[in-house]
């Protein structure tokens, strides 16, 4: 007995598991939103995203990295300042007790006013951003400075011969340097350990011991060192925003990078879903023909049903 299909049948059967195939990718496509289901659809694209979605991770992560050193070179820039108006007000309260007519109660007073300032270029010099004292360098876990007026700049140095040698890289692999340490900032010295132009620290414990002291020779050395010290602060502050500019132009890059990529990506593994909704409905249209054309074929008399 010959079971074999006719080749008209075999012909459409092949046909018809084409049509479906079609309609089953196009449901897929269009219900997962992505053009390939299996690694075996395309090996070639799919390591292909693989490598575009390493690439995307690693762009996200350094576009974070970038922006907690954005943060901190922006509390940085904030903290200096404000150090730079506090040693300006230090300086105009060292022009008035370093007049002839101040009294030594009134030297008394301005000198209160000098210990608040000092305060807060300690404070200054202990910021923190997130629970990191961010001109600690690399021993960002305690502050850098505390007042103490039993020492020679009124203040004790925590964490002598402290580097901040912290880098942030860009897209490119570039290495940003993000920070100063509190020394390099407010306590400037030679290679002796001695305070040179523009030690902050060293300029307004002067100022304080001659107003303490009434002494109008002190206090008007204390300008001098005072002006100094503002024009090295002001100093800093441009490295800070130098690299707050350095980091937003690398951020700006990355931005690019991530976009040019998370395209790269879609191109290979999204979907077109209006094409594969057009392939759904076409596909669908070409199944119910053929199984209609089918189904006649199957009601249409034989010789044997002439015969029944």
């Amino acid at each position: 007995m010959d079971l074999s299909i006719p080749a008209s049948a075999q012909t459409y059967l092949t046909d018809l598991n084409y049509t479906q195939a079609q309609m089953s990718k196009a449901q897929d496509q269009i219900s997962s939103g992505y053009q390939l289901q299996n690694v075996s659809d395309d090996p070639a694209a799919v390591l292909q995203i693989y490598e575009y979605q390493a690439d995307i991770a690693s762009t996200q992560q350094t576009q974070t990295n970038l922006t907690s050193a954005t943060n901190e070179v922006t509390a940085a820039e904030t903290a200096l300042q404000s150090a730079v108006q506090a040693v300006e007000s230090a300086l105009s309260l060292a022009a008035q007790g370093a007049n002839s007519t101040q009294t030594a109660q009134d030297n008394a007073n301005l000198a209160e006013e000098v210990g608040g300032l000092q305060q807060t270029l300690v404070g200054l010099s202990q910021t923190q951003v997130n629970g990191s004292y961010i001109f600690s360098g690399d021993q960002d876990t305690q502050p850098s400075y505390q007042l103490d007026p039993a020492q020679p700049e009124g203040v004790q140095n925590l964490l002598p011969g402290d580097t901040a040698t912290r880098v942030i890289l860009d897209t490119n692999g570039v290495p940003i340097a993000t920070a100063l340490t509190a020394q390099q900032i407010f306590d400037a010295q030679d290679v002796n350990g001695n305070p040179t132009a523009g030690n902050v620290f060293n300029a307004i414990n002067s100022l304080l011991t001659g107003l303490q002291n009434n002494d109008p020779v002190a206090i008007g050395n204390s300008v001098s060192m005072l002006q100094s010290a503002d024009d090295y602060l002001n100093g800093q502050l441009e490295f800070y925003g130098e690299t707050q500019d350095r980091l937003q132009s690398a951020s700006d890059i990355a931005q690019k990078f991530l976009t040019n990529e998370q395209s790269s990506l879609g191109q290979v593994q999204d979907a077109n879903i209006p094409a594969a909704a057009q392939t759904l409905t076409q596909a669908t249209t070409e199944e119910q023909a053929a199984l209609s054309v089918e189904a006649k074929i199957q009601q249409q008399p034989t010789l044997f049903s002439y015969l029944g």
